[in-house]
């Protein structure tokens, strides 16, 4: 869970996911774009392929101008607030692959001005303070302009089943797809899966897309739950509580221009939702604007792929301390296991 692996930086996680699904998958590679792809081959040739994603990556910065006196400047790497990222530890990249500790600069509280207190600064004021001195001393740790930032790894277990850390998301669709592989090399299902482990989620939202061309997969699950909404903040966004089981997303929208998204494939969903039963699994639903996937593009491929989004529920998504129950992970794996031991040559790919 802790390996840094910031969008385009993903080669860390990428080596260390192919040698954890090489365990259970007949065969395993990167391909060019750096997705993970491991397949395991069904009973049936006349059966559908199905091609079953999380993404490596992680949200985070890259440096946009370092200082004279060894400050670093900032742009931030998919969706991040201005609002957490004061005062919190990060892991700054050199060209040469180290990485150094550091931390986001936060005004002392005691020297703010009232007005201070009361706004948030923007990025664009923001600096990363790793104990440089001087530009030169910055450079001579093979640190320069569009190095990565990312959050420093953190991992807690908190109450009873619940945990929090950085990178859960996408880490624990990661640590599905081991799970479901596991499963699934000894019980092999009728369709041949492929396991892939996606890049740049959080950057362009077009992994997958690359990795279907290769694959030439028939369907496709991306393991990517809602957030919940059973915090104080976020009571009546939606029905979707930790500990509740898998949530599956039967719409979603991104807008601000995107103008793209998922809706749910029903002959997808119905099976997943008869898997759950016989699996007595519960199932959660989720419905929202402002969030997509990389089903987004991966949908409009060759003449247009079935997709699905599911997963496991998290809070405080793109933090620091993302947070989510082992039990609803756990239950992730064991129904998509379920869902691919259903799938045949009877399976209706279209739409309606």
């Amino acid at each position: 869970m802790g390996t840094i692996r910031l969008s385009g930086y993903e080669s860390r996680m990428a080596y260390k996911f192919k040698e954890d699904l090489s365990r259970y998958a007949d065969r395993v590679k990167i391909d060019k774009i750096g997705n993970v792809i491991g397949t395991i081959e069904g009973t049936d040739p006349e059966a559908p392929n199905v091609m079953v994603f999380a993404h490596m990556d992680v949200i985070g910065f890259v440096i946009s101008r370092i200082e004279p006196d060894g400050f670093l400047r900032i742009e931030r790497v998919g969706g991040i607030s201005e609002k957490i990222v004061q005062g919190i530890a990060v892991m700054v990249g050199s060209e040469n692959g180290q990485y150094f500790p550091g931390m986001i600069g936060a005004k002392a509280y005691h020297i703010q001005s009232p007005e201070d207190k009361a706004k948030v600064d923007p990025f664009s004021s923001l600096f990363v303070d790793i104990g440089a001195k001087s530009e030169k001393q910055v450079n001579e740790l093979g640190i320069y302009v569009g190095c990565p930032v990312t959050f420093a790894p953190h991992y807690v277990e908190m109450l009873d089943s619940r945990v929090a850390g950085a990178y859960i998301d996408d880490a624990a669709g990661l640590t599905n797809l081991v799970q479901i592989a596991s499963i699934i090399s000894d019980q092999r299902p009728r369709c041949t899966v492929h396991l892939v482990g996606t890049v740049m989620e959080e950057f362009n939202a077009r992994g997958a897309m690359m990795a279907a061309r290769s694959v030439k997969t028939d369907m496709a699950i991306c393991l990517l739950g809602p957030g919940a909404g059973d915090t104080p903040d976020q009571r009546g966004v939606n029905n979707v509580v930790l500990g509740g089981g898998p949530a599956v997303t039967m719409f979603n929208f991104h807008g601000k221009g995107t103008l793209n998204g998922n809706i749910a494939h029903q002959g997808m969903y119905q099976l997943l939702k008869k898997t759950a039963q016989e699996l007595d699994i519960p199932l959660q639903r989720s419905a929202a604007r402002g969030a997509l996937t990389d089903t987004a593009y991966l949908q409009l491929e060759n003449d247009g792929i079935p997709c699905l989004d599911m997963g496991m529920p998290d809070r405080y998504s793109h933090s620091p301390m993302e947070t989510c129950d082992l039990r609803d992970l756990e239950q992730v794996g064991l129904l998509v296991a379920g869902f691919l031991a259903s799938v045949d040559r009877n399976f209706n790919l279209n739409r309606y």
